[in-house]
């Protein structure tokens, strides 16, 4: 009798293994962000030899501050890519359907992005990102499970929240093995001038803008929400329009350099 209830108990446990894994694997098929990430800045779950973070990024109407921050703030999230296993810069592949859905070209779309982790490059002296992105309209992010794929796409999110990245990292070395960055499709999005002085549009987000505040997500930073950082790459909120994050500032290059080197 003990050796029927014995192994009924282990054949338990092997299917809800089975069921958890397969669980997550469906998941990891979709780019839409889970309900239960809403109304939090970022979540962390310990799932078995690797931790994953969702850093997430929202949208208010962050006003007309009277000063532009501290010069030297920065804020780590703990994790980092061995670029040793990357000589040539982590590589990623771009989904640019959401954009060329909007009617942008795939060209332009690739290229904001390209230019949006070019401005991490530029600042250290090891090569963070791949020069030659992959292109796939097929790509997706991996939220449920990590796939050791590194993905930049559109995916559908709740009002409220214009972009979120995903970072699967070893739980041990915190070494990042995958990280992944859903741009909002439920937003307009759209290609503004590079004069953070104006607003092209009212009703979209620069896709360059959000690209560089999550590349920095991407590699190991962690979201800044004093009010005094507004003018930040790294500051947690964005808006309509908006494009001072395209640029890095002092605080933004310190906290790359810190987890990089010069």
């Amino acid at each position: 009798m003990r050796k029927l209830v014995l192994t009924l108990l282990i054949a338990l446990l092997i299917l809800s293994s089975t069921l958890h894994i397969a669980s997550a694997m469906a998941m990891s098929n979709e780019d839409d962000m889970p309900k239960e990430w809403l109304g939090r800045r970022k979540v962390v779950d310990r799932l078995g030899r690797y931790t994953r973070i969702a850093i997430i990024h929202y949208v208010v109407d962050i006003g007309d501050p009277d000063r532009d921050g501290a010069a030297d703030g920065y804020e780590l999230i703990g994790v980092r890519w061995n670029l040793s296993k990357y000589l040539n810069g982590v590589p990623y592949t771009i989904n640019p359907s959401g954009g060329v859905k909007l009617g942008l070209k795939e060209t332009l779309v690739v290229n904001e992005i390209r230019q949006a982790v070019e401005a991490w490059d530029q600042v250290v002296s090891a090569e963070l990102f791949n020069d030659n992105p992959r292109i796939d309209y097929k790509a997706k992010a991996s939220i449920g499970a990590p796939d050791f794929k590194n993905v930049i796409t559109w995916g559908r999110s709740q009002p409220g929240i214009v972009a979120y990245t995903v970072i699967w990292y070893d739980s041990s070395t915190r070494e990042i093995v995958d990280a992944d960055i859903v741009l909002n499709s439920y937003y307009k999005w759209g290609i503004a001038d590079g004069n953070e002085t104006t607003i092209d549009f009212t009703n979209k987000f620069d896709i360059r803008n959000v690209m560089t505040h999550e590349a920095g997500h991407f590699i190991g930073l962690d979201d800044l929400y004093d009010p005094e950082y507004w003018a930040m790459t790294m500051y947690g909120y964005t808006s309509y329009g908006e494009e001072i994050k395209r640029s890095l500032e002092p605080g933004d290059i310190a906290g790359a350099r810190a987890i990089y080197g010069e």
